[in-house]
């Protein structure tokens, strides 16, 4: 799920999208896919399937797995927003899965359980990543949710996280960790 954007900050050279940005792309994502998009009966073959796709992919991830495994997955016109990035097709999600992959010793996704609204559906998930520069390279696990919406062959149209990457990443980053941890401090301090 939100993979870390370790690798936007560690070296894709390129800086996470602005929030205008990013909630414009999700908001165009939705309408362009909303016409694709199926709805997956709970209990149903067509929602086991698209799970257990899902499922496999995040589990135990490797860039040889998402290499193989990105096509069966996502949609061509699939849509990804992890709170850092929005990237649109299917192509591109790879590319920045295996790019995170690359410098991710150890990311396991594991789905804590899941609900349907209409065509979407939410997952609310546990996240163990492991990265050099990450928590002095010592696994962090952080929580979050994500919204799935999926086409009529059980792939992934929309992929948007919902979590908190100022504690799930920022904070375990050498000297910006300390920064984000001050504040943070501080704002509960106030609500103290």
């Amino acid at each position: 799920m939100a993979l870390l954007s370790v690798l936007v900050l560690a070296g894709c050279g390129t800086a996470p999208a602005s929030l205008g940005e990013l909630n414009a792309s999700y908001e165009r994502a939705l309408e362009r896919t909303a016409p694709l998009a199926v709805t997956l009966e709970p209990g149903s073959e067509a929602e086991q399937r698209a799970f257990d796709g899902v499922r496999r992919y995040f589990a135990g991830m490797t860039a040889g797995s998402v290499r193989e495994q990105t096509a069966s997955v996502y949609a061509p016109q699939a849509y990804l927003n992890d709170t850092l990035v929005g990237i649109d097709g299917a192509d591109r999600i790879q590319a920045y899965f295996s790019h995170t992959m690359e410098r991710t010793r150890l990311l396991n996704v594991e789905f804590l359980e899941r609900a349907p609204v209409g065509t979407d559906w939410y997952v609310r998930w546990r996240m163990t990543v492991a990265a050099d520069g990450l928590n002095g390279g010592r696994e962090v696990v952080t929580y979050g949710v994500t919204q799935f919406r999926f086409d009529g062959d059980g792939r992934v149209l929309i992929h948007k996280d919902f979590w908190d990457s100022g504690t799930g990443l920022y904070e375990q980053l050498p000297v910006i960790g300390g920064a984000v941890r001050r504040v943070r401090s501080a704002v509960e301090k106030g609500a103290g």
